[in-house]
């Protein structure tokens, strides 16, 4: 029986600039969006920040210094960090599990080999970029579990990352856990609704399941509540609301959000 293929440089036909190329070539465009998510070249008009110096407190307030400056004087600055952060754990979580769930790639998240990219301007995260394009199993995983692939993203990058910007700001651990959750579980489920239901059923149990196979407690595990949609679908709620619509200008997220102030649309 062959083993997994490791093979670093598997390329489409021209050389790819970001997860957007390499989706393309094997599921078309049924992945648009996530062309911002990792890039393998740095793109015009943004700056880079690696990740592991968001753990110092001064480097990263200097960056929410610069994203606050946008928003009227006053405003919450925990619900300033909860919303730069959603642009951050947004294209992680999901970016990484669409790479390994439609592409069986792994790609080198951990905290200290990864750089963030920021608007010039505002300083809001605009993807991240990566080192290299990683490497490659065959179509079936090979056996290579969920939580064994998403490792580098959950243990190694999220779990100190979202220990720092904690105890930076002052939000809620619970707060960060959940909204990285979100995103994933929404990554999750939008590959079962678009035909793979087979990958959704695979990567649930980085949300469903109480704790990791080796018994580390999973701290996705319960940030979000699960309800039937009225199609069948599922609709995921936040246990803990990420304040967003404390920031003015900026409102709610609907009907994710546990409470009513923040129910009041995009």
């Amino acid at each position: 029986m062959q083993g997994p293929l490791a093979v670093k440089g598997e390329l489409p036909a021209s050389e790819p600039k970001d997860l957007g190329s390499l989706l393309r070539a094997v599921v078309g465009e049924r992945y648009v969006y996530a062309s911002g998510y990792f890039h393998f070249i740095q793109p015009a008009n943004t700056e880079s920040i690696a990740c592991a110096d968001l753990l110092d407190e001064g480097r990263f307030n200097a960056v929410i210094d610069r994203y606050a400056a946008r928003f009227p004087e006053g405003t919450d600055r925990r619900a300033l960090v909860s919303l730069w952060s959603l642009y951050y754990l947004s294209a992680l979580g999901m970016g990484a599990a669409i790479a390994w769930l439609e592409l069986r790639r792994s790609l080198p998240l951990a905290l200290d080999e990864l750089t963030v990219l920021i608007d010039p301007s505002t300083a809001a995260p605009k993807g991240f970029l990566l080192a290299d394009i990683g490497t490659v199993s065959d179509r079936s995983g090979n056996g290579i579990r969920i939580h064994d692939a998403l490792s580098p993203v959950i243990r190694d990058h999220l779990e100190p990352w979202i220990h720092a910007v904690a105890a930076h700001s002052g939000l809620g651990k619970k707060v960060l856990w959940t909204s990285a959750a979100g995103y994933i579980d929404w990554m999750i489920r939008e590959i079962g609704r678009l035909g793979n239901k087979a990958l959704e059923i695979e990567a649930l149990p980085l949300i469903e399941d109480a704790s990791w196979p080796d018994g580390w407690r999973n701290p996705l595990y319960r940030t979000l509540r699960f309800e039937p949609g009225p199609d069948g679908s599922v609709i995921s709620q936040r246990r803990v609301c990420c304040l967003r619509y404390a920031v003015p200008g900026v409102g709610g997220c609907g009907q994710v959000c546990p409470v009513a102030e923040g129910r009041c649309g995009l």
